[in-house]
């Protein structure tokens, strides 16, 4: 079976935060409802182990069922720890795109429409040499996948060790690169931009930052958000989240990105600390910056 996630109704912004999928990818629902997300990410497979038991058709028909009885209007699916799609060791490569053809065809069947992933690391290979085989990846899931409504959402990273995806110049090229553009969009993670070298700490810094987006990339790409704020330093390249408001980014780019209405239906989900205890004061904070229109 197949989800049917066309009917999701719309609203001025859409918060939300990753779940958990304890007992069922179907449970991600009822912990986003009890959060009142308007969004969720998900991991659709154990993040830490190449190879998950696949929910069973049972599992995928409460999750549909779950879904379309929940006011959550967006669920995206985010890739593993463990892939590496831009990597030179063959053995990784390969179990890479076998378990992210999995996820694909999964979030085909249950209607998800977006994966986020980190664009992976070159290893020592160089940038360039990282870059090719990331893109070269992809062109080859797009044409084996069964999921021709699935798109990937390439994530802005930290940039630490040799990590890709430090800069937008790294996103522009590998969609550049792809026979499939088209397939391509991107998740801005607040945390790690700014600890890339991307200042966003007051209302001018974020008008630079977006506009340099908008002319590397474009921000009709922009198709999902990760708000976290940043327990690691500027352009230190670390990644470490912290609590919204708490951290080295501090409250305005936060009411700044909430209250700007090119990303009123943009996704924004808090990937802060300690899920189960805090999420629910981190989506309070979020949503008390929202202005009285």
């Amino acid at each position: 079976m197949v989800c049917n996630s066309e009917t999701r109704y719309m609203k001025s912004m859409v918060i939300g935060a990753h779940v958990s999928t304890s007992g069922g990818i179907h449970n991600s629902i009822k912990n986003g409802d009890a959060l009142q997300c308007d969004a969720i990410q998900i991991f659709l497979a154990n993040p830490n182990r190449w190879e998950s038991k696949p929910p069973t058709i049972d599992v995928v028909e409460k999750f549909c069922a779950a879904w379309e009885d929940s006011p959550i209007r967006d669920v995206i699916a985010h890739d593993i720890h463990l892939s590496n799609l831009a990597s030179p060791k063959q053995e990784v490569l390969d179990k890479s795109r076998v378990q992210f053809k999995q996820m694909m065809e999964l979030s085909q069947q249950t209607g998800i429409h977006y994966i986020v992933t980190h664009l992976g690391a070159h290893l020592g290979e160089g940038e360039e040499f990282g870059l090719k085989m990331l893109s070269d990846s992809f062109d080859l899931l797009f044409e084996t996948a069964e999921a021709p409504d699935v798109m990937v959402l390439l994530e802005t990273t930290a940039g630490q060790g040799t990590n890709l995806g430090y800069c937008f110049e790294h996103l522009r090229d590998v969609i550049g690169m792809s026979k499939y553009p088209d397939r391509f969009r991107v998740c801005l993670d607040t945390c790690h931009v700014f600890a890339a070298g991307y200042d966003i700490r007051t209302e001018e810094d974020c008008d630079t930052t977006f506009n340099k987006f908008d002319e590397i990339i474009g921000l009709e790409r922009l198709k999902a958000f990760h708000i976290n704020d940043a327990k690691s330093e500027y352009q230190s390249r670390v990644d470490r989240h912290e609590h919204i408001g708490e951290g080295n980014i501090g409250i305005t780019a936060f009411a700044y990105i909430l209250n700007d209405s090119r990303f009123a239906e943009t996704p924004l989900i808090i990937e802060t600390p300690n899920m189960n205890t805090m999420h629910g004061k981190n989506l309070k904070t979020l949503r008390g910056l929202i202005k009285d229109n």
